[in-house]
């Protein structure tokens, strides 16, 4: 029947353009991580963040679904922060270099802020 799709075809009617309501800021990188990540999960695409999903060669029939793919996770991830942040991400190559920048720039911030809390905590008992 060739009103059916070929198994390769990857459907990109109504994907949805963001996967959260959470924007990205300079405070909130650990709900925001926790919320993109639930939302990139529930569509089967985290592998392309935790880096387990790498780009295929160029000249691979893989290549086409892996580019769609993955640029469906940077359009979520693009909509999921501030414009303030917007512009450290979207010159990146792939939805993983921009989940590392972010985690570098934000999620490494707040760990040292709860460590020296924590410290703190510790030296005041």
């Amino acid at each position: 029947n060739t009103d059916q799709p070929d198994v390769g075809t990857v459907r990109t009617d109504n994907v949805p353009v963001q996967v959260t309501t959470i924007r990205l800021t300079k405070e909130n990188y650990l709900r925001w991580s926790a919320a993109v990540t639930m939302g990139i999960a529930s569509r089967r695409r985290i592998a392309y963040v935790n880096g387990r999903k790498v780009e295929h060669a160029m000249d691979s029939m893989a290549w086409d679904t892996w580019f769609l793919e993955d640029n469906q996770v940077k359009t979520w991830i693009v909509n999921s922060v501030s414009s303030v942040i917007q512009p450290l991400v979207l010159r990146k190559k792939t939805a993983r270099d921009m989940w590392i920048i972010l985690e570098q720039m934000y999620g490494q911030k707040k760990r040292k802020v709860r460590v020296y809390q924590l410290m703190k905590d510790v030296y005041a008992l």
